[in-house]
């Protein structure tokens, strides 16, 4: 749907739910492709949100039990009005920023981060029951060989076959799994000043309860002992060394993932071309480019800059560009 056709949009806001819409934007979509846009009515500032034409009814259904039970256990925006059959969701919007521009200060870092952790305890501990795993690392080799005999796509990272089997040995030793967001990278984390809100919510599932921590600790770029203290945080105990690894595990192939997601969704790999890992930009350099204007996501070399980034970060193993 054009971002332009408010008018079409109106039929999912009923005057009964939501008050009479006085405004919509649309909000700049995300990888899932759903169409997000922001609403201002008489009562007050909602979201809608449709989702992406990836989607059908099977998922949709699993997408409302999980956003049922999150926004009920308060780690969610209430939702106010839903219709099914347009698989449309309307939710409070929640007034705060971005965790990445509240990250960036010192004075809120730690009640930030202390927040988000307490969040993901609680989605973690809660009822699992009729919830479909989503397997990253099933994800991450299908995207991979989508991606790695294509023209353009790094000769570095085209062996990942057994970093892939070292991780599946790692996580073959922790089958735990709990409902999980999933993608809680920071762009899906708000920060009302008091506590974290998590939205978008299409890929979330059972899941080890170290991947939400892992893709944050990825996307902030946290230091190895900072990220494995949240982790602590999270379990209220001490961490093992089989916990360490674990969590390592995941880091990596949330990179990987993320990486490979961002490069499948650009015709022309050549647009970016990084022969060597050295040649790949770091997270630090795209964040940089992102913020003085340099970088855009929504062009081929934001989006390919990106992946090769997140894809380095998981291929090496290591934080990048310190």
């Amino acid at each position: 749907m054009p971002a332009s056709d408010h008018t079409a949009l109106r039929r999912f806001l009923p005057e009964g739910s939501v008050g009479v819409v006085e405004r919509i934007e649309p909000i700049t979509m995300g990888l899932s492709g759903a169409g997000v846009y922001a609403v201002t009515t008489s009562r007050g500032a909602y979201v809608l949100r449709l989702q992406g034409a990836s989607g059908d009814d099977t998922s949709f259904a699993h997408q409302l039990r999980v956003l049922r039970r999150v926004a009920d256990a308060g780690v969610a925006p209430s939702i106010v009005h839903m219709d099914v059959g347009a698989r449309a969701v309307v939710s409070v919007r929640i007034s705060g920023m971005p965790v990445a521009v509240a990250f960036a200060n010192p004075t809120e870092r730690t009640a930030l981060l202390a927040s988000v952790v307490d969040r993901l305890r609680t989605v973690h501990a809660l009822d699992p029951s009729d919830m479909v795993e989503r397997d990253p690392l099933v994800h991450a080799r299908a995207a991979w060989e989508a991606v790695r005999d294509r023209a353009g796509f790094p000769s570095w990272a085209a062996s990942l076959a057994p970093t892939f089997d070292a991780i599946a040995a790692t996580l073959a030793h922790d089958r735990r799994r709990v409902l999980s967001h999933n993608d809680a990278n920071p762009g899906n984390i708000l920060w009302d000043g008091t506590r974290a809100w998590l939205v978008d919510w299409e890929v979330a599932g059972l899941g080890h309860p170290y991947y939400d921590l892992a893709v944050l600790a990825l996307f902030l770029r946290l230091d190895d002992d900072v990220a494995l203290a949240l982790v602590a945080a999270h379990d209220a105990a001490l961490l093992d060394e089989a916990s360490r690894t674990t969590f390592r595990a995941l880091r990596r192939l949330a990179g990987l993932l993320a990486g490979l997601t961002f490069l499948g969704l650009v015709d022309d790999l050549g647009v970016r071309a990084a022969p060597t890992l050295a040649d790949a930009p770091t997270l630090a350099d795209c964040y940089a480019g992102l913020r003085n204007g340099e970088l855009d996501l929504r062009s081929p070399h934001g989006l390919a800059s990106m992946g090769l980034a997140l894809l380095a970060e998981g291929a090496s193993g290591s934080l990048r560009g310190e």
